[in-house]
């Protein structure tokens, strides 16, 4: 999803043009009632999942814990049943294992955050949880994740390190065959995670970032020709062919052909789509907000509670066309971040906040 300044830097941040604020200064943020609404189930009383992804058993969902634009909360990794909401914190045992990530990467030293997740099945049955890591070093975290006590564990299996880029990661997918490795984005670049670029650059829409790929054989390395603007939530075709990512400040969701090293298509959606899931249908599931201009009032201030609009749209594939599946205004959620489909269900986390909404099955 977004960037995580509120666990990164100090309150002063970064001061962007006065004028690219205008607009923004006047929006003022509020502390909405968690209720549900006409076509959803608010989920209240939970921190910010930014990321989603629902366990094989569809039991539960692993979440992603993003710091909020306050930075009232701690980066780190969830699981909440849905049976009755309850999260908690994932207690994750170290257990290095050949074959999960770069051999030479060690455990991390400092507990585990969490950005971007990515559930996939290894060939031997097993399943691999993807993890963006910042916390102590800029990683993609390979956990396995079983089933225990009626619940799930998490194991830490391995890691790729970004030890001599700049590149800060956003999201990561595993390739058809995890063990091939994984193709992530990078959102921007910057020396550590303390001091991104300023925040009128970012949002400006220009290019920011791009991918990068993991393989065991050629290791970590930027994909030529995948530069973009904002690169966040990100997903890989069934045949490996194309990697799908939203580009977050173009308002686009992208489509690169992997084998090619060139983009495709360019899908406008009408919002800031962050990151992305496939349906059951094969369509991709993208979810953001509607106003950098709202993001940028927040953020400069903080605000936990913001008053962001959102939306909640299907792209179809084939077509590369888009279609609207949930919009709202102020007052639901504070930061839309993700969507995800559990059985009839469509789950909407945020960035920011206190919980997330489920949505009602359409007729």
């Amino acid at each position: 999803m977004f960037f995580r300044f509120p666990m990164i830097l100090p309150a002063g941040m970064m001061i962007p043009a006065a004028a690219f604020y205008l607009a923004a200064g006047q929006v003022q943020a509020t502390e909405p009632e968690c209720v549900s609404g006409e076509g959803y189930e608010a989920i209240c009383g939970i921190a910010p999942p930014e990321d989603l992804e629902p366990t094989p058993d569809n039991q539960f969902m692993f979440m992603g814990i993003t710091p909020g634009l306050d930075g009232g909360q701690l980066p780190r990794l969830q699981i909440i049943s849905r049976r009755d909401y309850q999260a908690s914190d994932i207690d994750l045992v170290i257990d290095a294992e050949t074959g999960w990530g770069d051999p030479e990467c060690e455990a991390p030293e400092q507990p585990m955050g969490a950005h971007g997740i990515h559930l996939s099945e290894r060939d031997d049955g097993r399943h691999q949880l993807l993890v963006v890591n910042h916390n102590g070093r800029e990683a993609i975290e390979f956990l396995e994740v079983a089933p225990a006590d009626g619940t799930w564990s998490t194991t830490w299996r391995g890691c790729v390190e970004n030890s001599e880029g700049l590149g800060r990661f956003n999201d990561v997918a595993a390739l058809p065959n995890p063990e091939d490795g994984f193709v992530a984005t990078v959102m921007f670049e910057a020396e550590d995670m303390h001091n991104p670029p300023a925040l009128d650059e970012l949002l400006s829409g220009k290019d920011t970032g791009y991918l990068m790929a993991w393989s065991p054989s050629e290791g970590l390395s930027k994909i030529p020709g995948s530069d973009a603007p904002f690169p966040n939530g990100i997903e890989i075709s069934e045949d490996g062919r194309y990697a799908w990512f939203a580009a977050w400040t173009a308002r686009e969701v992208h489509k690169f052909d992997l084998d090619e090293q060139r983009t495709r298509a360019q899908i406008s959606v009408g919002f800031m789509p962050d990151n992305l899931s496939w349906d059951a249908n094969g369509r991709l599931l993208a979810a953001g907000i509607r106003s950098a201009d709202t993001f940028a009032h927040c953020m400069t201030n903080r605000l936990a509670d913001c008053p962001f609009g959102f939306k909640v749209a299907a792209i179809d594939p084939g077509s590369n066309t888009s279609e609207t599946l949930f919009t709202a205004d102020a007052g639901v959620l504070a930061g839309v971040s993700v969507a995800v489909q559990v059985e009839d269900y469509i789950y909407v986390g945020a960035f920011n906040g206190d919980r997330m909404i489920r949505l009602n099955p359409r007729p």
